[in-house]
């Protein structure tokens, strides 16, 4: 099963024991396909592919989004999405994972046992020290908020063992930045 992950500035990709990222704010559509090509050896090896379809930003979502849908659709597999907070959630077990949502605010789901309980919800870093006070809360969004509590990133691996049961549709939770000129 290949794992594609675009929803943060670390880009990442696995298949199997093989994995490959590069953190790039910008840019996942220029590295992607070069990460694909280090971690599979043979294309007709895929038999499935996981691809994390966010909560996140909406050019990175839309790039692992649409090379997981071109390739299913190119090499005849079947192709699912997964929250991209889940991965780490289940490797957390107990507490919240926030990434940057930009805007000054966090995309942040709260986890029991690996599983996610609430979220994920859009919210400003003070709300989440203040609705979770005493819970690890872990994540990449940590760098720019470090008060909230330890640095984690999210990979592309750690996807291979969530139930992959959504669309294969971006899954931005609100509009995007940009907004056409008048």
């Amino acid at each position: 099963m290949l794992a594609i992950d675009t929803s943060t500035a670390h880009c990442t990709v696995a298949f199997g024991e093989r994995r490959a990222g590069v953190v790039a704010p910008t840019g996942h559509a220029e590295h992607l396909a070069e990460l694909i090509r280090e971690v599979v050896p043979d294309m007709a090896a895929i038999e499935r592919i996981v691809v994390g379809v966010g909560p996140g930003p909406y050019t990175g979502l839309r790039v692992g989004v649409v090379t997981a849908a071109t390739m299913s659709l190119a090499l005849g597999i079947p192709a699912a999405g997964v929250c991209s907070l889940d991965g780490l959630g289940r490797r957390l077990g107990d507490g919240v994972v926030v990434t940057d949502a930009r805007r000054r605010e966090v995309f942040a789901a709260q986890y029991e046992d690996g599983r996610r309980v609430t979220g994920p919800d859009v919210l400003p870093p003070a709300v989440v020290a203040d609705r979770w006070p005493g819970v690890r809360v872990v994540g990449p969004a940590v760098q720019r908020y470090p008060e909230l509590g330890e640095f984690a990133q999210l990979e592309a691996a750690d996807l291979l063992d969530v139930p992959a049961d959504l669309p294969v549709h971006p899954w931005y939770l609100r509009e995007p930045d940009a907004t056409p000129a008048p």
